[in-house]
């Protein structure tokens, strides 16, 4: 996995060379300036006062140098580290724009949005800051060790006899701090799931009273989260002590040996000094390393879950040798068509049989989960068929670009989706070039441009969050226009007025009126008295196909259809 999140450093091979120079200097100083404390010791006890001034102009000579390599190396690492980022945030959600609807209907936003922030900030660390830490820290004890064995080789024996003890308490710490970052993980996306739940559903929180019910759930959740964060904060608190200790050893034996020697005469107290510093100096990145293996381990453990979006296969996609549909002209057609979630053990739509001609409008009706919508969005291909086939003029959906067949579909939904953007913008969503005066025209057809002239300042007004500056009727008014400015030959309105009051449905249903003219409909109808004027309605039950017709022969045929239009009829004289 780590060697997987080290190809987004691939692309940027030149400055990492660059840098890995700069560390290389960077070391080099750093052994530089053990070793000179050697001579300059010496030199000073030994009264020979010609190296007392040169030696601390080598001291900023290195320093100077040691400067700039410091900073090269840190700022091109923070260069690659950003662009790692940008790089993989911008994977993420293009994987996210691609996915199929399948994919959305188990996942939750808060989830997902904390993969695209807090995780991949993350993964960042792991592959520029740790990436860092190593290379430089690997450099600097490599030339470390060759100054001390230099200096002693028998002393620097002794010095590295630790080494072995301190790979255990990295290692066991790295496993540690993986675990308790990804539970940690976990419930941050939990967190941000309830957060982006309860904004969004504010209202209904306050008019149940559940704001106290909501504060525990969310101190609970970050009680976890601390719960976790803790964890990663004791494997960080025990790293250092017990690091400290094992080169405390190191250290104290070399401090007797070496004073054995100088006691003897065979060493003197500038090469011990000298050799000390060294050893020091060789302890502080080695125990650094520890550290920068708990940050990938970190690193990793939020590769995981970014790998996981990442990896979802895409179930709806172009074929390789995918037609380009130019224009839909005759019919829509599906043929033994049958659908079955992921995971499900019953089929949503089974045996659909239909034919759709050019021009037609065709209603979708039938109890809650019959099946309406779900075959409705067959045509545009948000889903595949598990069974069957869906075919535009003859062409099966499966065999065309998706960006052609989507161009021939208009859609108009009861949840209107609009997004915090002028009011323009949002009926010319789709529209590199906006042309303000068709824009105008369009929201005139759809009863749009009387209310947004009122508004504080008219088409340029920002609507909010999906809207929420806006009426129900207005925000179907401006969905309503948006379909219009696209112009497809297929509409389809899936239950685009049942929500509305009566004023903002007569308006709705004038501007549907004329976005339907002209075009072929499919019309998911809760309230039929909307569809009794359609050229086929046809009544799905369980998944399946129980009646197709006009609106007088169901009625004369009794069945369902008929059942559910006198319950309507009856509810409202009632």
């Amino acid at each position: 996995m780590y060697k997987r999140l080290l190809e987004f450093l691939r692309p940027y091979i030149g400055r990492l060379g660059i840098a890995m120079v700069c560390m290389v200097i960077l070391a080099a100083t750093t052994a530089g300036m053990a070793w000179l404390l050697q001579p300059a010791l010496d030199q000073a006890l030994s009264g020979k006062t010609k190296y007392i001034y040169y030696i601390p102009i080598a001291v900023i000579a290195l320093y100077i140098v040691k400067g700039a390599a410091y900073f090269g190396q840190a700022y091109l690492m923070g260069w690659i580290g950003q662009r790692v980022i940008y790089d993989l945030r911008n994977q993420i959600y293009g994987r996210l724009t691609t996915q199929s609807l399948n994919f959305f209907a188990h996942r939750k936003t808060g989830e997902l949005l904390a993969r695209i922030s807090y995780d991949v900030t993350l993964v960042q660390s792991a592959v520029s800051t740790s990436v860092t830490a190593l290379m430089r820290d690997t450099m600097t004890i490599i030339f470390l060790i060759g100054v001390i064995f230099y200096q002693d080789w028998m002393l620097a024996l002794i010095a590295m006899a630790v080494f072995p003890i301190i790979i255990y308490p990295i290692l066991r710490f790295g496993r540690k701090m993986r675990s308790a970052t990804y539970d940690g993980q976990v419930v941050m996306g939990e967190m941000s799931s309830l957060i982006e739940e309860t904004v969004g559903g504010i209202r209904v929180v306050k008019a149940f009273g559940m704001e106290e019910y909501e504060r525990k759930r969310f101190r609970d959740l970050i009680g976890g989260f601390m719960k976790h964060q803790m964890r990663i904060f004791k494997v960080n608190a025990m790293s250092f002590p017990i690091m400290e200790l094992v080169a405390g050893f190191g250290i104290a034996g070399v401090l007797f040996y070496g004073g054995l020697r100088v006691a003897a005469g065979e060493a003197t107290a500038g090469t011990l000094m000298s050799f000390l510093a060294a050893v020091i100096m060789l302890y502080e990145p080695v125990k650094r390393l520890s550290g920068a293996n708990n940050q990938i381990q970190q690193g990793l453990a939020a590769a995981e879950r970014i790998f996981d979006i990442l990896d979802e296969e895409i179930i709806v996609r172009d074929a390789e040798d995918a037609k380009v549909l130019s224009s839909f002209q005759h019919v829509v057609s599906f043929e033994d068509v049958g659908l079955c979630y992921a995971g499900a053990e019953k089929s949503v739509l089974s045996n659909i049989n239909l034919e759709v001609k050019a021009g037609q409008v065709v209603a979708l009706i039938g109890r809650s989960g019959a099946g309406k919508s779900s075959l409705a969005n067959l045509v545009p291909r948000f889903m595949d068929v598990t069974e069957g086939r869906v075919l535009l003029d003859g062409h099966d959906v499966r065999e065309l670009t998706q960006k052609s067949l989507r161009e021939q579909v208009a859609l108009v939904t009861q949840d209107v989706i609009l997004f915090n953007d002028t009011v323009l913008n949002n009926i010319a969503y789709g529209h590199e070039a906006i042309d303000r005066e068709r824009v105008e025209a369009i929201a005139k057809a759809a009863n749009a441009h009387e209310f947004i002239m009122k508004l504080p300042k008219g088409y340029e007004t920002m609507v909010g969050e999906r809207g929420v500056i806006l009426s129900g009727g207005q925000r179907q008014r401006l969905s309503l226009a948006r379909a219009l400015l696209k112009d497809a030959p297929i509409l389809i309105l899936d239950e685009a007025t049942s929500s509305l009051d009566t004023e903002s449905e007569q308006l709705v249903q004038q501007a549907i009126d004329r976005l339907m003219t002209g075009r072929t409909v499919l019309v998911i109808a809760h309230r039929l008295s909307t569809i009794r004027h359609a050229d086929c309605i046809v009544v799905l039950d369980d998944g399946g196909i129980a009646q197709m017709g006009r609106h007088e022969e169901l009625l004369q045929q009794g069945g369902l259809y008929a059942e559910l239009y006198h319950m309507q009829f009856e509810s409202k004289i009632s």
